[in-house]
């Protein structure tokens, strides 16, 4: 080995040992550095009582009344709650990751000769600070900041800059019904276009009061309620309702009634269209919105779609009884003591065979495709002589009846004893329920 590269390879030994020993044998990870970051303020949230925010020239008073944050400068309104709890959050969180000499000419580079966003935290005990925001760092996830009148630029988590640096319209509460839940509601009734409906809630089920009564498509339901539980107005058009036959909310024929578990009723009337918008107005605030016009499409149901689709709602372990008579036999299964199996009771050759169950249960709960509630004399005739007719029995005594027409092309129809509504599947339904003995009885 030439004297050149011995020398190169005993420089190169001799710095691998010098990291080992003093980055990777201790044990620490060498990019694993010390927290050096420090509380920007010792603040506490229940400690806040008010918040001025200046962006653009415009000034914004946050107060909080009653544990609820309202806006009182430059309008008076409710402060929007995941907006300002956002601020409060950043704020009460807030670390300084390093802080950055800097001169008043200097103060430019760090976007803070004019600040974008200004925040004045005033504590219940008196004391207040200040803090001005400026530009990001080049990663986007620190901002720029003076706290405090201090010298030295503080580098704060991007996020406060992020939660606060917003229009007025976007820190007041433009919440469409209020910040309800869909657990704050009990009850709906819908104005539309296609007609009034009404729902109640049943439990933890939804059901259909009006136009017809029965059983509510969940899915559906609870779809609306998100949709409006979640809205936000696009604009605040007026603060006070001195006017409404301008916006066509004198005389509202649409809206939707939500009816409250805590007692009353919260109404949104629907007015005149504006462009792709409606102008609209909540029955406890003065102010007249516009809304977008896919919060009215959604307001504007039509019945067929909140209807259930389920013929029956049958859960297996409820029944204790089933009996069914096809085109192939007449079959009668009881659900044994433990209700773990199904036993033939008929016909009297299979008694106490173990039957499929599946093969019972599983076209009963299929969906319709459509819910006729004025069939035709055509498909009642069709019902008077059922294919298949199945009658259960639950653990409460009672029973229900279902019957099955034959088929009628890729159709059949289906009704329950006591609804007078007529459901429509397809006729794989009742071909199924068609099924021989062999193919329901283990064993046969």
């Amino acid at each position: 080995m030439k004297k050149s590269t011995l020398i190169l390879f005993l420089v190169a030994l001799l710095g691998g040992a010098l990291v080992y020993y003093t980055e990777i044998k201790p044990g620490k990870p060498r990019d694993e550095e010390k927290d050096t970051s420090r509380e920007a303020f010792k603040l506490k949230r229940e400690d806040i009582n008010q918040i001025v925010l200046t962006r653009g020239g415009q000034n914004v008073t946050f107060e909080n009344k009653d544990n609820k944050w309202t806006i009182t400068q430059p309008l008076s309104a409710l402060a929007d709650d995941a907006t300002i709890n956002s601020i409060i959050g950043d704020l009460v969180s807030a670390r300084i990751t390093r802080d950055i000499p800097a001169t008043a000419e200097q103060l430019k580079n760090f976007g803070l000769t004019e600040p974008k966003v200004k925040l004045e935290v005033k504590l219940k005990n008196g004391q207040s600070h200040k803090i001005e925001l400026g530009d990001k760092d080049f990663s986007g996830s620190a901002v720029y900041a003076k706290i405090d009148g201090g010298q030295s630029i503080a580098s704060l988590s991007g996020s406060l800059l992020t939660s606060a640096d917003k229009d007025l319209k976007d820190l007041r509460d433009r919440s469409v019904l209020g910040g309800l839940s869909q657990y704050d509601i009990k009850g709906l009734k819908l104005n539309t276009e296609n007609g009034p409906v009404s729902l109640a809630k049943d439990g933890e089920s939804w059901k259909l009061t009006a136009p017809v009564s029965g059983a509510a498509e969940e899915s559906e339901v609870n779809s609306l309620l998100s949709e409006i539980t979640s809205a936000k107005a696009a604009e605040v058009v007026s603060e006070t309702a001195d006017d409404l036959a301008k916006y066509g909310l004198n005389a509202a024929k649409y809206g939707v009634t939500a009816q409250l578990t805590s007692g009353g009723e919260r109404v949104l009337s629907i007015g005149s269209k504006a462009e792709e918008q409606y102008y609209a107005k909540v029955s406890d605030r003065p102010q007249i919105y516009k809304i977008e016009k896919a919060l009215y499409d959604k307001l504007n149901v039509k019945l067929a779609s909140l209807r259930s689709k389920e013929i029956l709602k049958i859960s297996q372990d409820d029944v204790t009884r089933v009996q069914l008579k096809n085109p192939n036999l007449a079959l009668v299964v009881e659900a044994d003591k433990d209700h773990t199996k199904w036993l033939v009771k008929e016909p009297a050759n299979k008694k106490d065979k173990e039957a499929t169950a599946f093969k019972i249960f599983t076209p009963l709960q299929s969906k319709a495709e459509e819910v006729l509630d004025k069939p035709s004399a055509a498909i009642l005739a069709k019902l008077a002589k059922p294919a298949v007719t199945v009658t259960i029995t639950f653990k409460d005594g009672k029973s229900a009846t279902i019957k099955v027409s034959a088929a009628d092309g890729d159709n059949v129809y289906v009704r329950v004893d006591g609804n007078s509504a007529v459901y429509k599947l397809n006729k794989t339904m009742l071909e199924s329920l068609s099924f021989k003995l062999d193919e329901v009885v283990t064993g046969s």
